[in-house]
């Protein structure tokens, strides 16, 4: 499937997200800003509760907006049912505890995994003893051995901040020889420009704050799963996943409706930042999905439709270097997180990673001089006047 044929079927998605109506009925989804329902009679709440009739109890179990949001969610993703969380890191601890459940061997997941789901599996390997295994993709051969005798995988492709890229078919049939599900992380790629469903995923986890919500004005999250949710998978979630409300869950909504056009903007000026940084003196590296080695471009080719606005470089003044751009921005706003209209940046050695020892920022590649630079929609023109204006002596 081409980009183009990619992107005009999701810009329609995106534009009719919510339901269409039907009779006279609002286009826009009404809120449903409450935690409890009406149950009927005793034995209509009894269908309800068994789940033999649709219908909601208390919105920590269920709730029509937050529903909707769950049914875009696996639309856009591809998936065949989804649960929505109250933030990014919530749906990976859902999706991990519902993949290891009744498993033997470890959750096998590599180094330069987000910040934030490190230091999520660390706090599960301490006060749990979830066994977790780190291991490097760059070394193939070990990585799918590692793979196939796993409990789990939990994987971000590309990566947060260092968009290295995995390949997702040959670890997913790796995982499958031996009966583990496969997690992805998609927030980065998106679904616009990545369907790991069509690898053979089994879940999909979403920060919905970033690329999807597009507003940097809600904290949100979801797992989609490949096939069918079951009884067990909706437990888990309802007792683990933390609560979203109904009006969040219509803001992240709200925000789907322009995704597929954002990402447009996103992947342009990304693609562009990260051309323009390559050929400036004070940057040593840059971390771009299509622009590493063979390999990675391979992968890149094989498994992406584009690049999204989010990156990361290395300055070759290190941390000295690293904290000068940072105040000397204009236009690009100090902030952590990504994927909103606006571009931000951040130092990842003292932000998303400043919870790992140095021992372990480094096995990520985690340098004192890298900055994650989130993209936003802005002029292009503008945004490399800014970061002229930020790397000059």
């Amino acid at each position: 499937m081409s980009s183009k044929e990619n992107s005009t079927r999701m810009q329609t998605q995106c534009a009719h997200l919510g339901g269409r109506p039907t009779g006279n009925e609002p286009f826009v989804p009404a809120i449903a800003q409450s935690t409890v329902f009406n149950l009927g009679t005793a034995a209509e709440a009894e269908a309800i509760f068994a789940g033999e009739t649709p219908g909601y109890a208390y919105t920590r179990f269920g709730n029509p907006t937050v529903q909707k949001l769950a049914d875009a969610v696996q639309e856009l993703e591809g998936g065949s049912g989804a649960l929505v969380t109250s933030s990014g890191n919530a749906a990976t601890l859902c999706a991990v505890t519902i993949a290891m459940a009744g498993r033997k061997g470890s959750l096998v997941t590599h180094p330069d995994l987000y910040g934030g789901s490190h230091e999520l599996l660390s706090i599960l390997r301490e006060v749990y003893g979830l066994p977790v295994e780190i291991v490097d993709p760059s070394d193939e051969a070990r990585w799918l051995k590692a793979v196939w005798q796993a409990g789990a995988v939990l994987l971000e492709t590309p990566s947060n901040p260092l968009m290295r890229l995995i390949d997702l078919k040959s670890t997913v049939d790796a995982a499958h020889g031996n009966g583990a599900a496969v997690i992805v992380d998609n927030t980065v790629a998106t679904p616009f420009n990545q369907k790991p469903f069509s690898f053979g995923a089994d879940w999909v986890v979403q920060s919905t704050t970033k690329y999807l919500n597009g507003h940097s004005d809600v904290v949100g999250g979801c797992l989609v799963k490949r096939e069918k949710l079951t009884a067990q998978d909706r437990r888990i979630h309802k007792n683990l996943g933390g609560t979203v409300n109904a009006m969040e869950a219509w803001l992240v909504l709200r925000g789907m409706r322009s995704f597929a056009l954002r990402m447009e903007a996103h992947n342009r000026n990304g693609r562009l930042v990260a051309e323009w940084l390559g050929q400036q003196k004070a940057v040593s590296k840059v971390y771009y999905p299509g622009l590493g080695g063979s390999r990675q471009g391979e992968i890149f080719k094989q498994q992406m439709e584009g690049g999204s606005g989010f990156l990361a470089f290395e300055l070759k003044g290190g941390g000295p270097a690293a904290e000068r751009f940072l105040d000397r921005m204009e236009l690009i706003t100090h902030a952590v997180s990504l994927g909103g209209m606006e571009s931000l940046a951040t130092r990842p050695a003292m932000s998303s990673h400043r919870g790992l020892s140095v021992e372990e920022r480094q096995a990520a590649g985690i340098a004192e001089g890298l900055i994650r630079l989130s993209v936003g929609t802005e002029a292009i023109e503008d945004l490399l006047e800014d970061l002229e204006r930020a790397l000059g002596e």
